[in-house]
């Protein structure tokens, strides 16, 4: 009956006219890898690919399905956390749909979605995806994955995470640090994230080259903007190198209020464009 209420509402076939790619019970391995920049969970699903769980430091898991050879057909398919066979009493939760995509990685889901998948692995279901297949196919494809063994995995992706740094590169090359109306000084939450920049150049030894972009609001005259721009790119660079960052990594900049973010009509408009740009630079 479950299984007929699941067909109804999402309006595919059934799963027992689904060609199934899933991993026999004995058979079923979970991998946890990664470092300081990502941790990765993933499981093989026997004769179609990986379905594999990654969370980048400073973000919310996503989930990745590769495919060795792929057997659906670009487009939506169907996403639910499905019962096992032995649970009579439960029903399956629909997630809603996913979009599938030629080439190896044939799906990648945002967070939203991915948290829910991992939230029916630790109740015991199993995360599918159904989509149609190649060719006018009369069968759809089904990819299951399977709770088996997941309870001691996630506690080893929960250690890998722990360990995760606090940003990643593109989220620390998307911030500023800010400054007050008029100042170069460095405020505590402008030396709480250099330090957490610090602590990704630490991790990241690829880093070859540290831009510096000084910006001002539009309060003064255009000469003490440009100087005050300057003053602040300097001291972003003085608090890095004092703590070990070579000097010569640096590339600095300065544009006065040439280039605001945000309109300085606004107080707060004003503070966002009080800023130094930060961006790290890899070869």
């Amino acid at each position: 009956m479950g299984r007929l209420y699941l067909s109804l509402l999402l309006g595919v076939v059934l799963p027992s006219q689904a060609l199934t790619f899933q991993t026999r019970i004995e058979d079923v391995e979970w991998a946890v890898e990664g470092d300081k920049f990502e941790c990765r969970l993933s499981q093989t699903v026997s004769g179609y690919g990986e379905a594999m769980f990654v969370r980048r430091a400073g973000e919310r898991p996503v989930f990745q399905l590769t495919a060795w050879s792929n057997l659906m057909q670009p487009g939506q398919a169907q996403l639910y956390n499905d019962v096992p066979p032995w649970r009579t009493n439960s029903r399956a939760r629909i997630l809603g749909v996913a979009t599938i995509q030629d080439g190896p990685v044939v799906m990648n889901l945002p967070y939203q979605q991915s948290g829910q998948m991992l939230a029916g692995l630790a109740e015991g279901l199993h995360p599918t995806i159904q989509r149609a297949g190649w060719a006018n196919a009369p069968d759809s494809v089904r990819v299951v994955v399977s709770s088996i063994g997941y309870k001691q995995a996630w506690l080893d992706f929960q250690q890998c995470i722990s360990g995760l740094l606090p940003m990643n590169i593109d989220q620390i090359s998307a911030s500023a640090i800010s400054f007050a109306s008029g100042g170069v000084t460095l405020s505590q939450q402008a030396r709480s994230m250099l330090d957490v920049v610090l602590a990704y150049m630490e991790a990241d030894p690829e880093i070859k080259t540290i831009e510096l972009d000084g910006h001002s609001d539009n309060v003064g005259d255009r000469l003490t903007n440009r100087e005050l721009s300057r003053q602040r790119a300097l001291v972003v660079q003085a608090y890095l190198v004092e703590r070990g960052i070579d000097a010569e990594k640096f590339t600095l900049r300065f544009h006065g209020d040439r280039y605001p973010v945000a309109s300085n009509k606004s107080a707060d408009g004003r503070a966002k464009n009080r800023r130094v740009a930060l961006r790290l630079e890899k070869p």
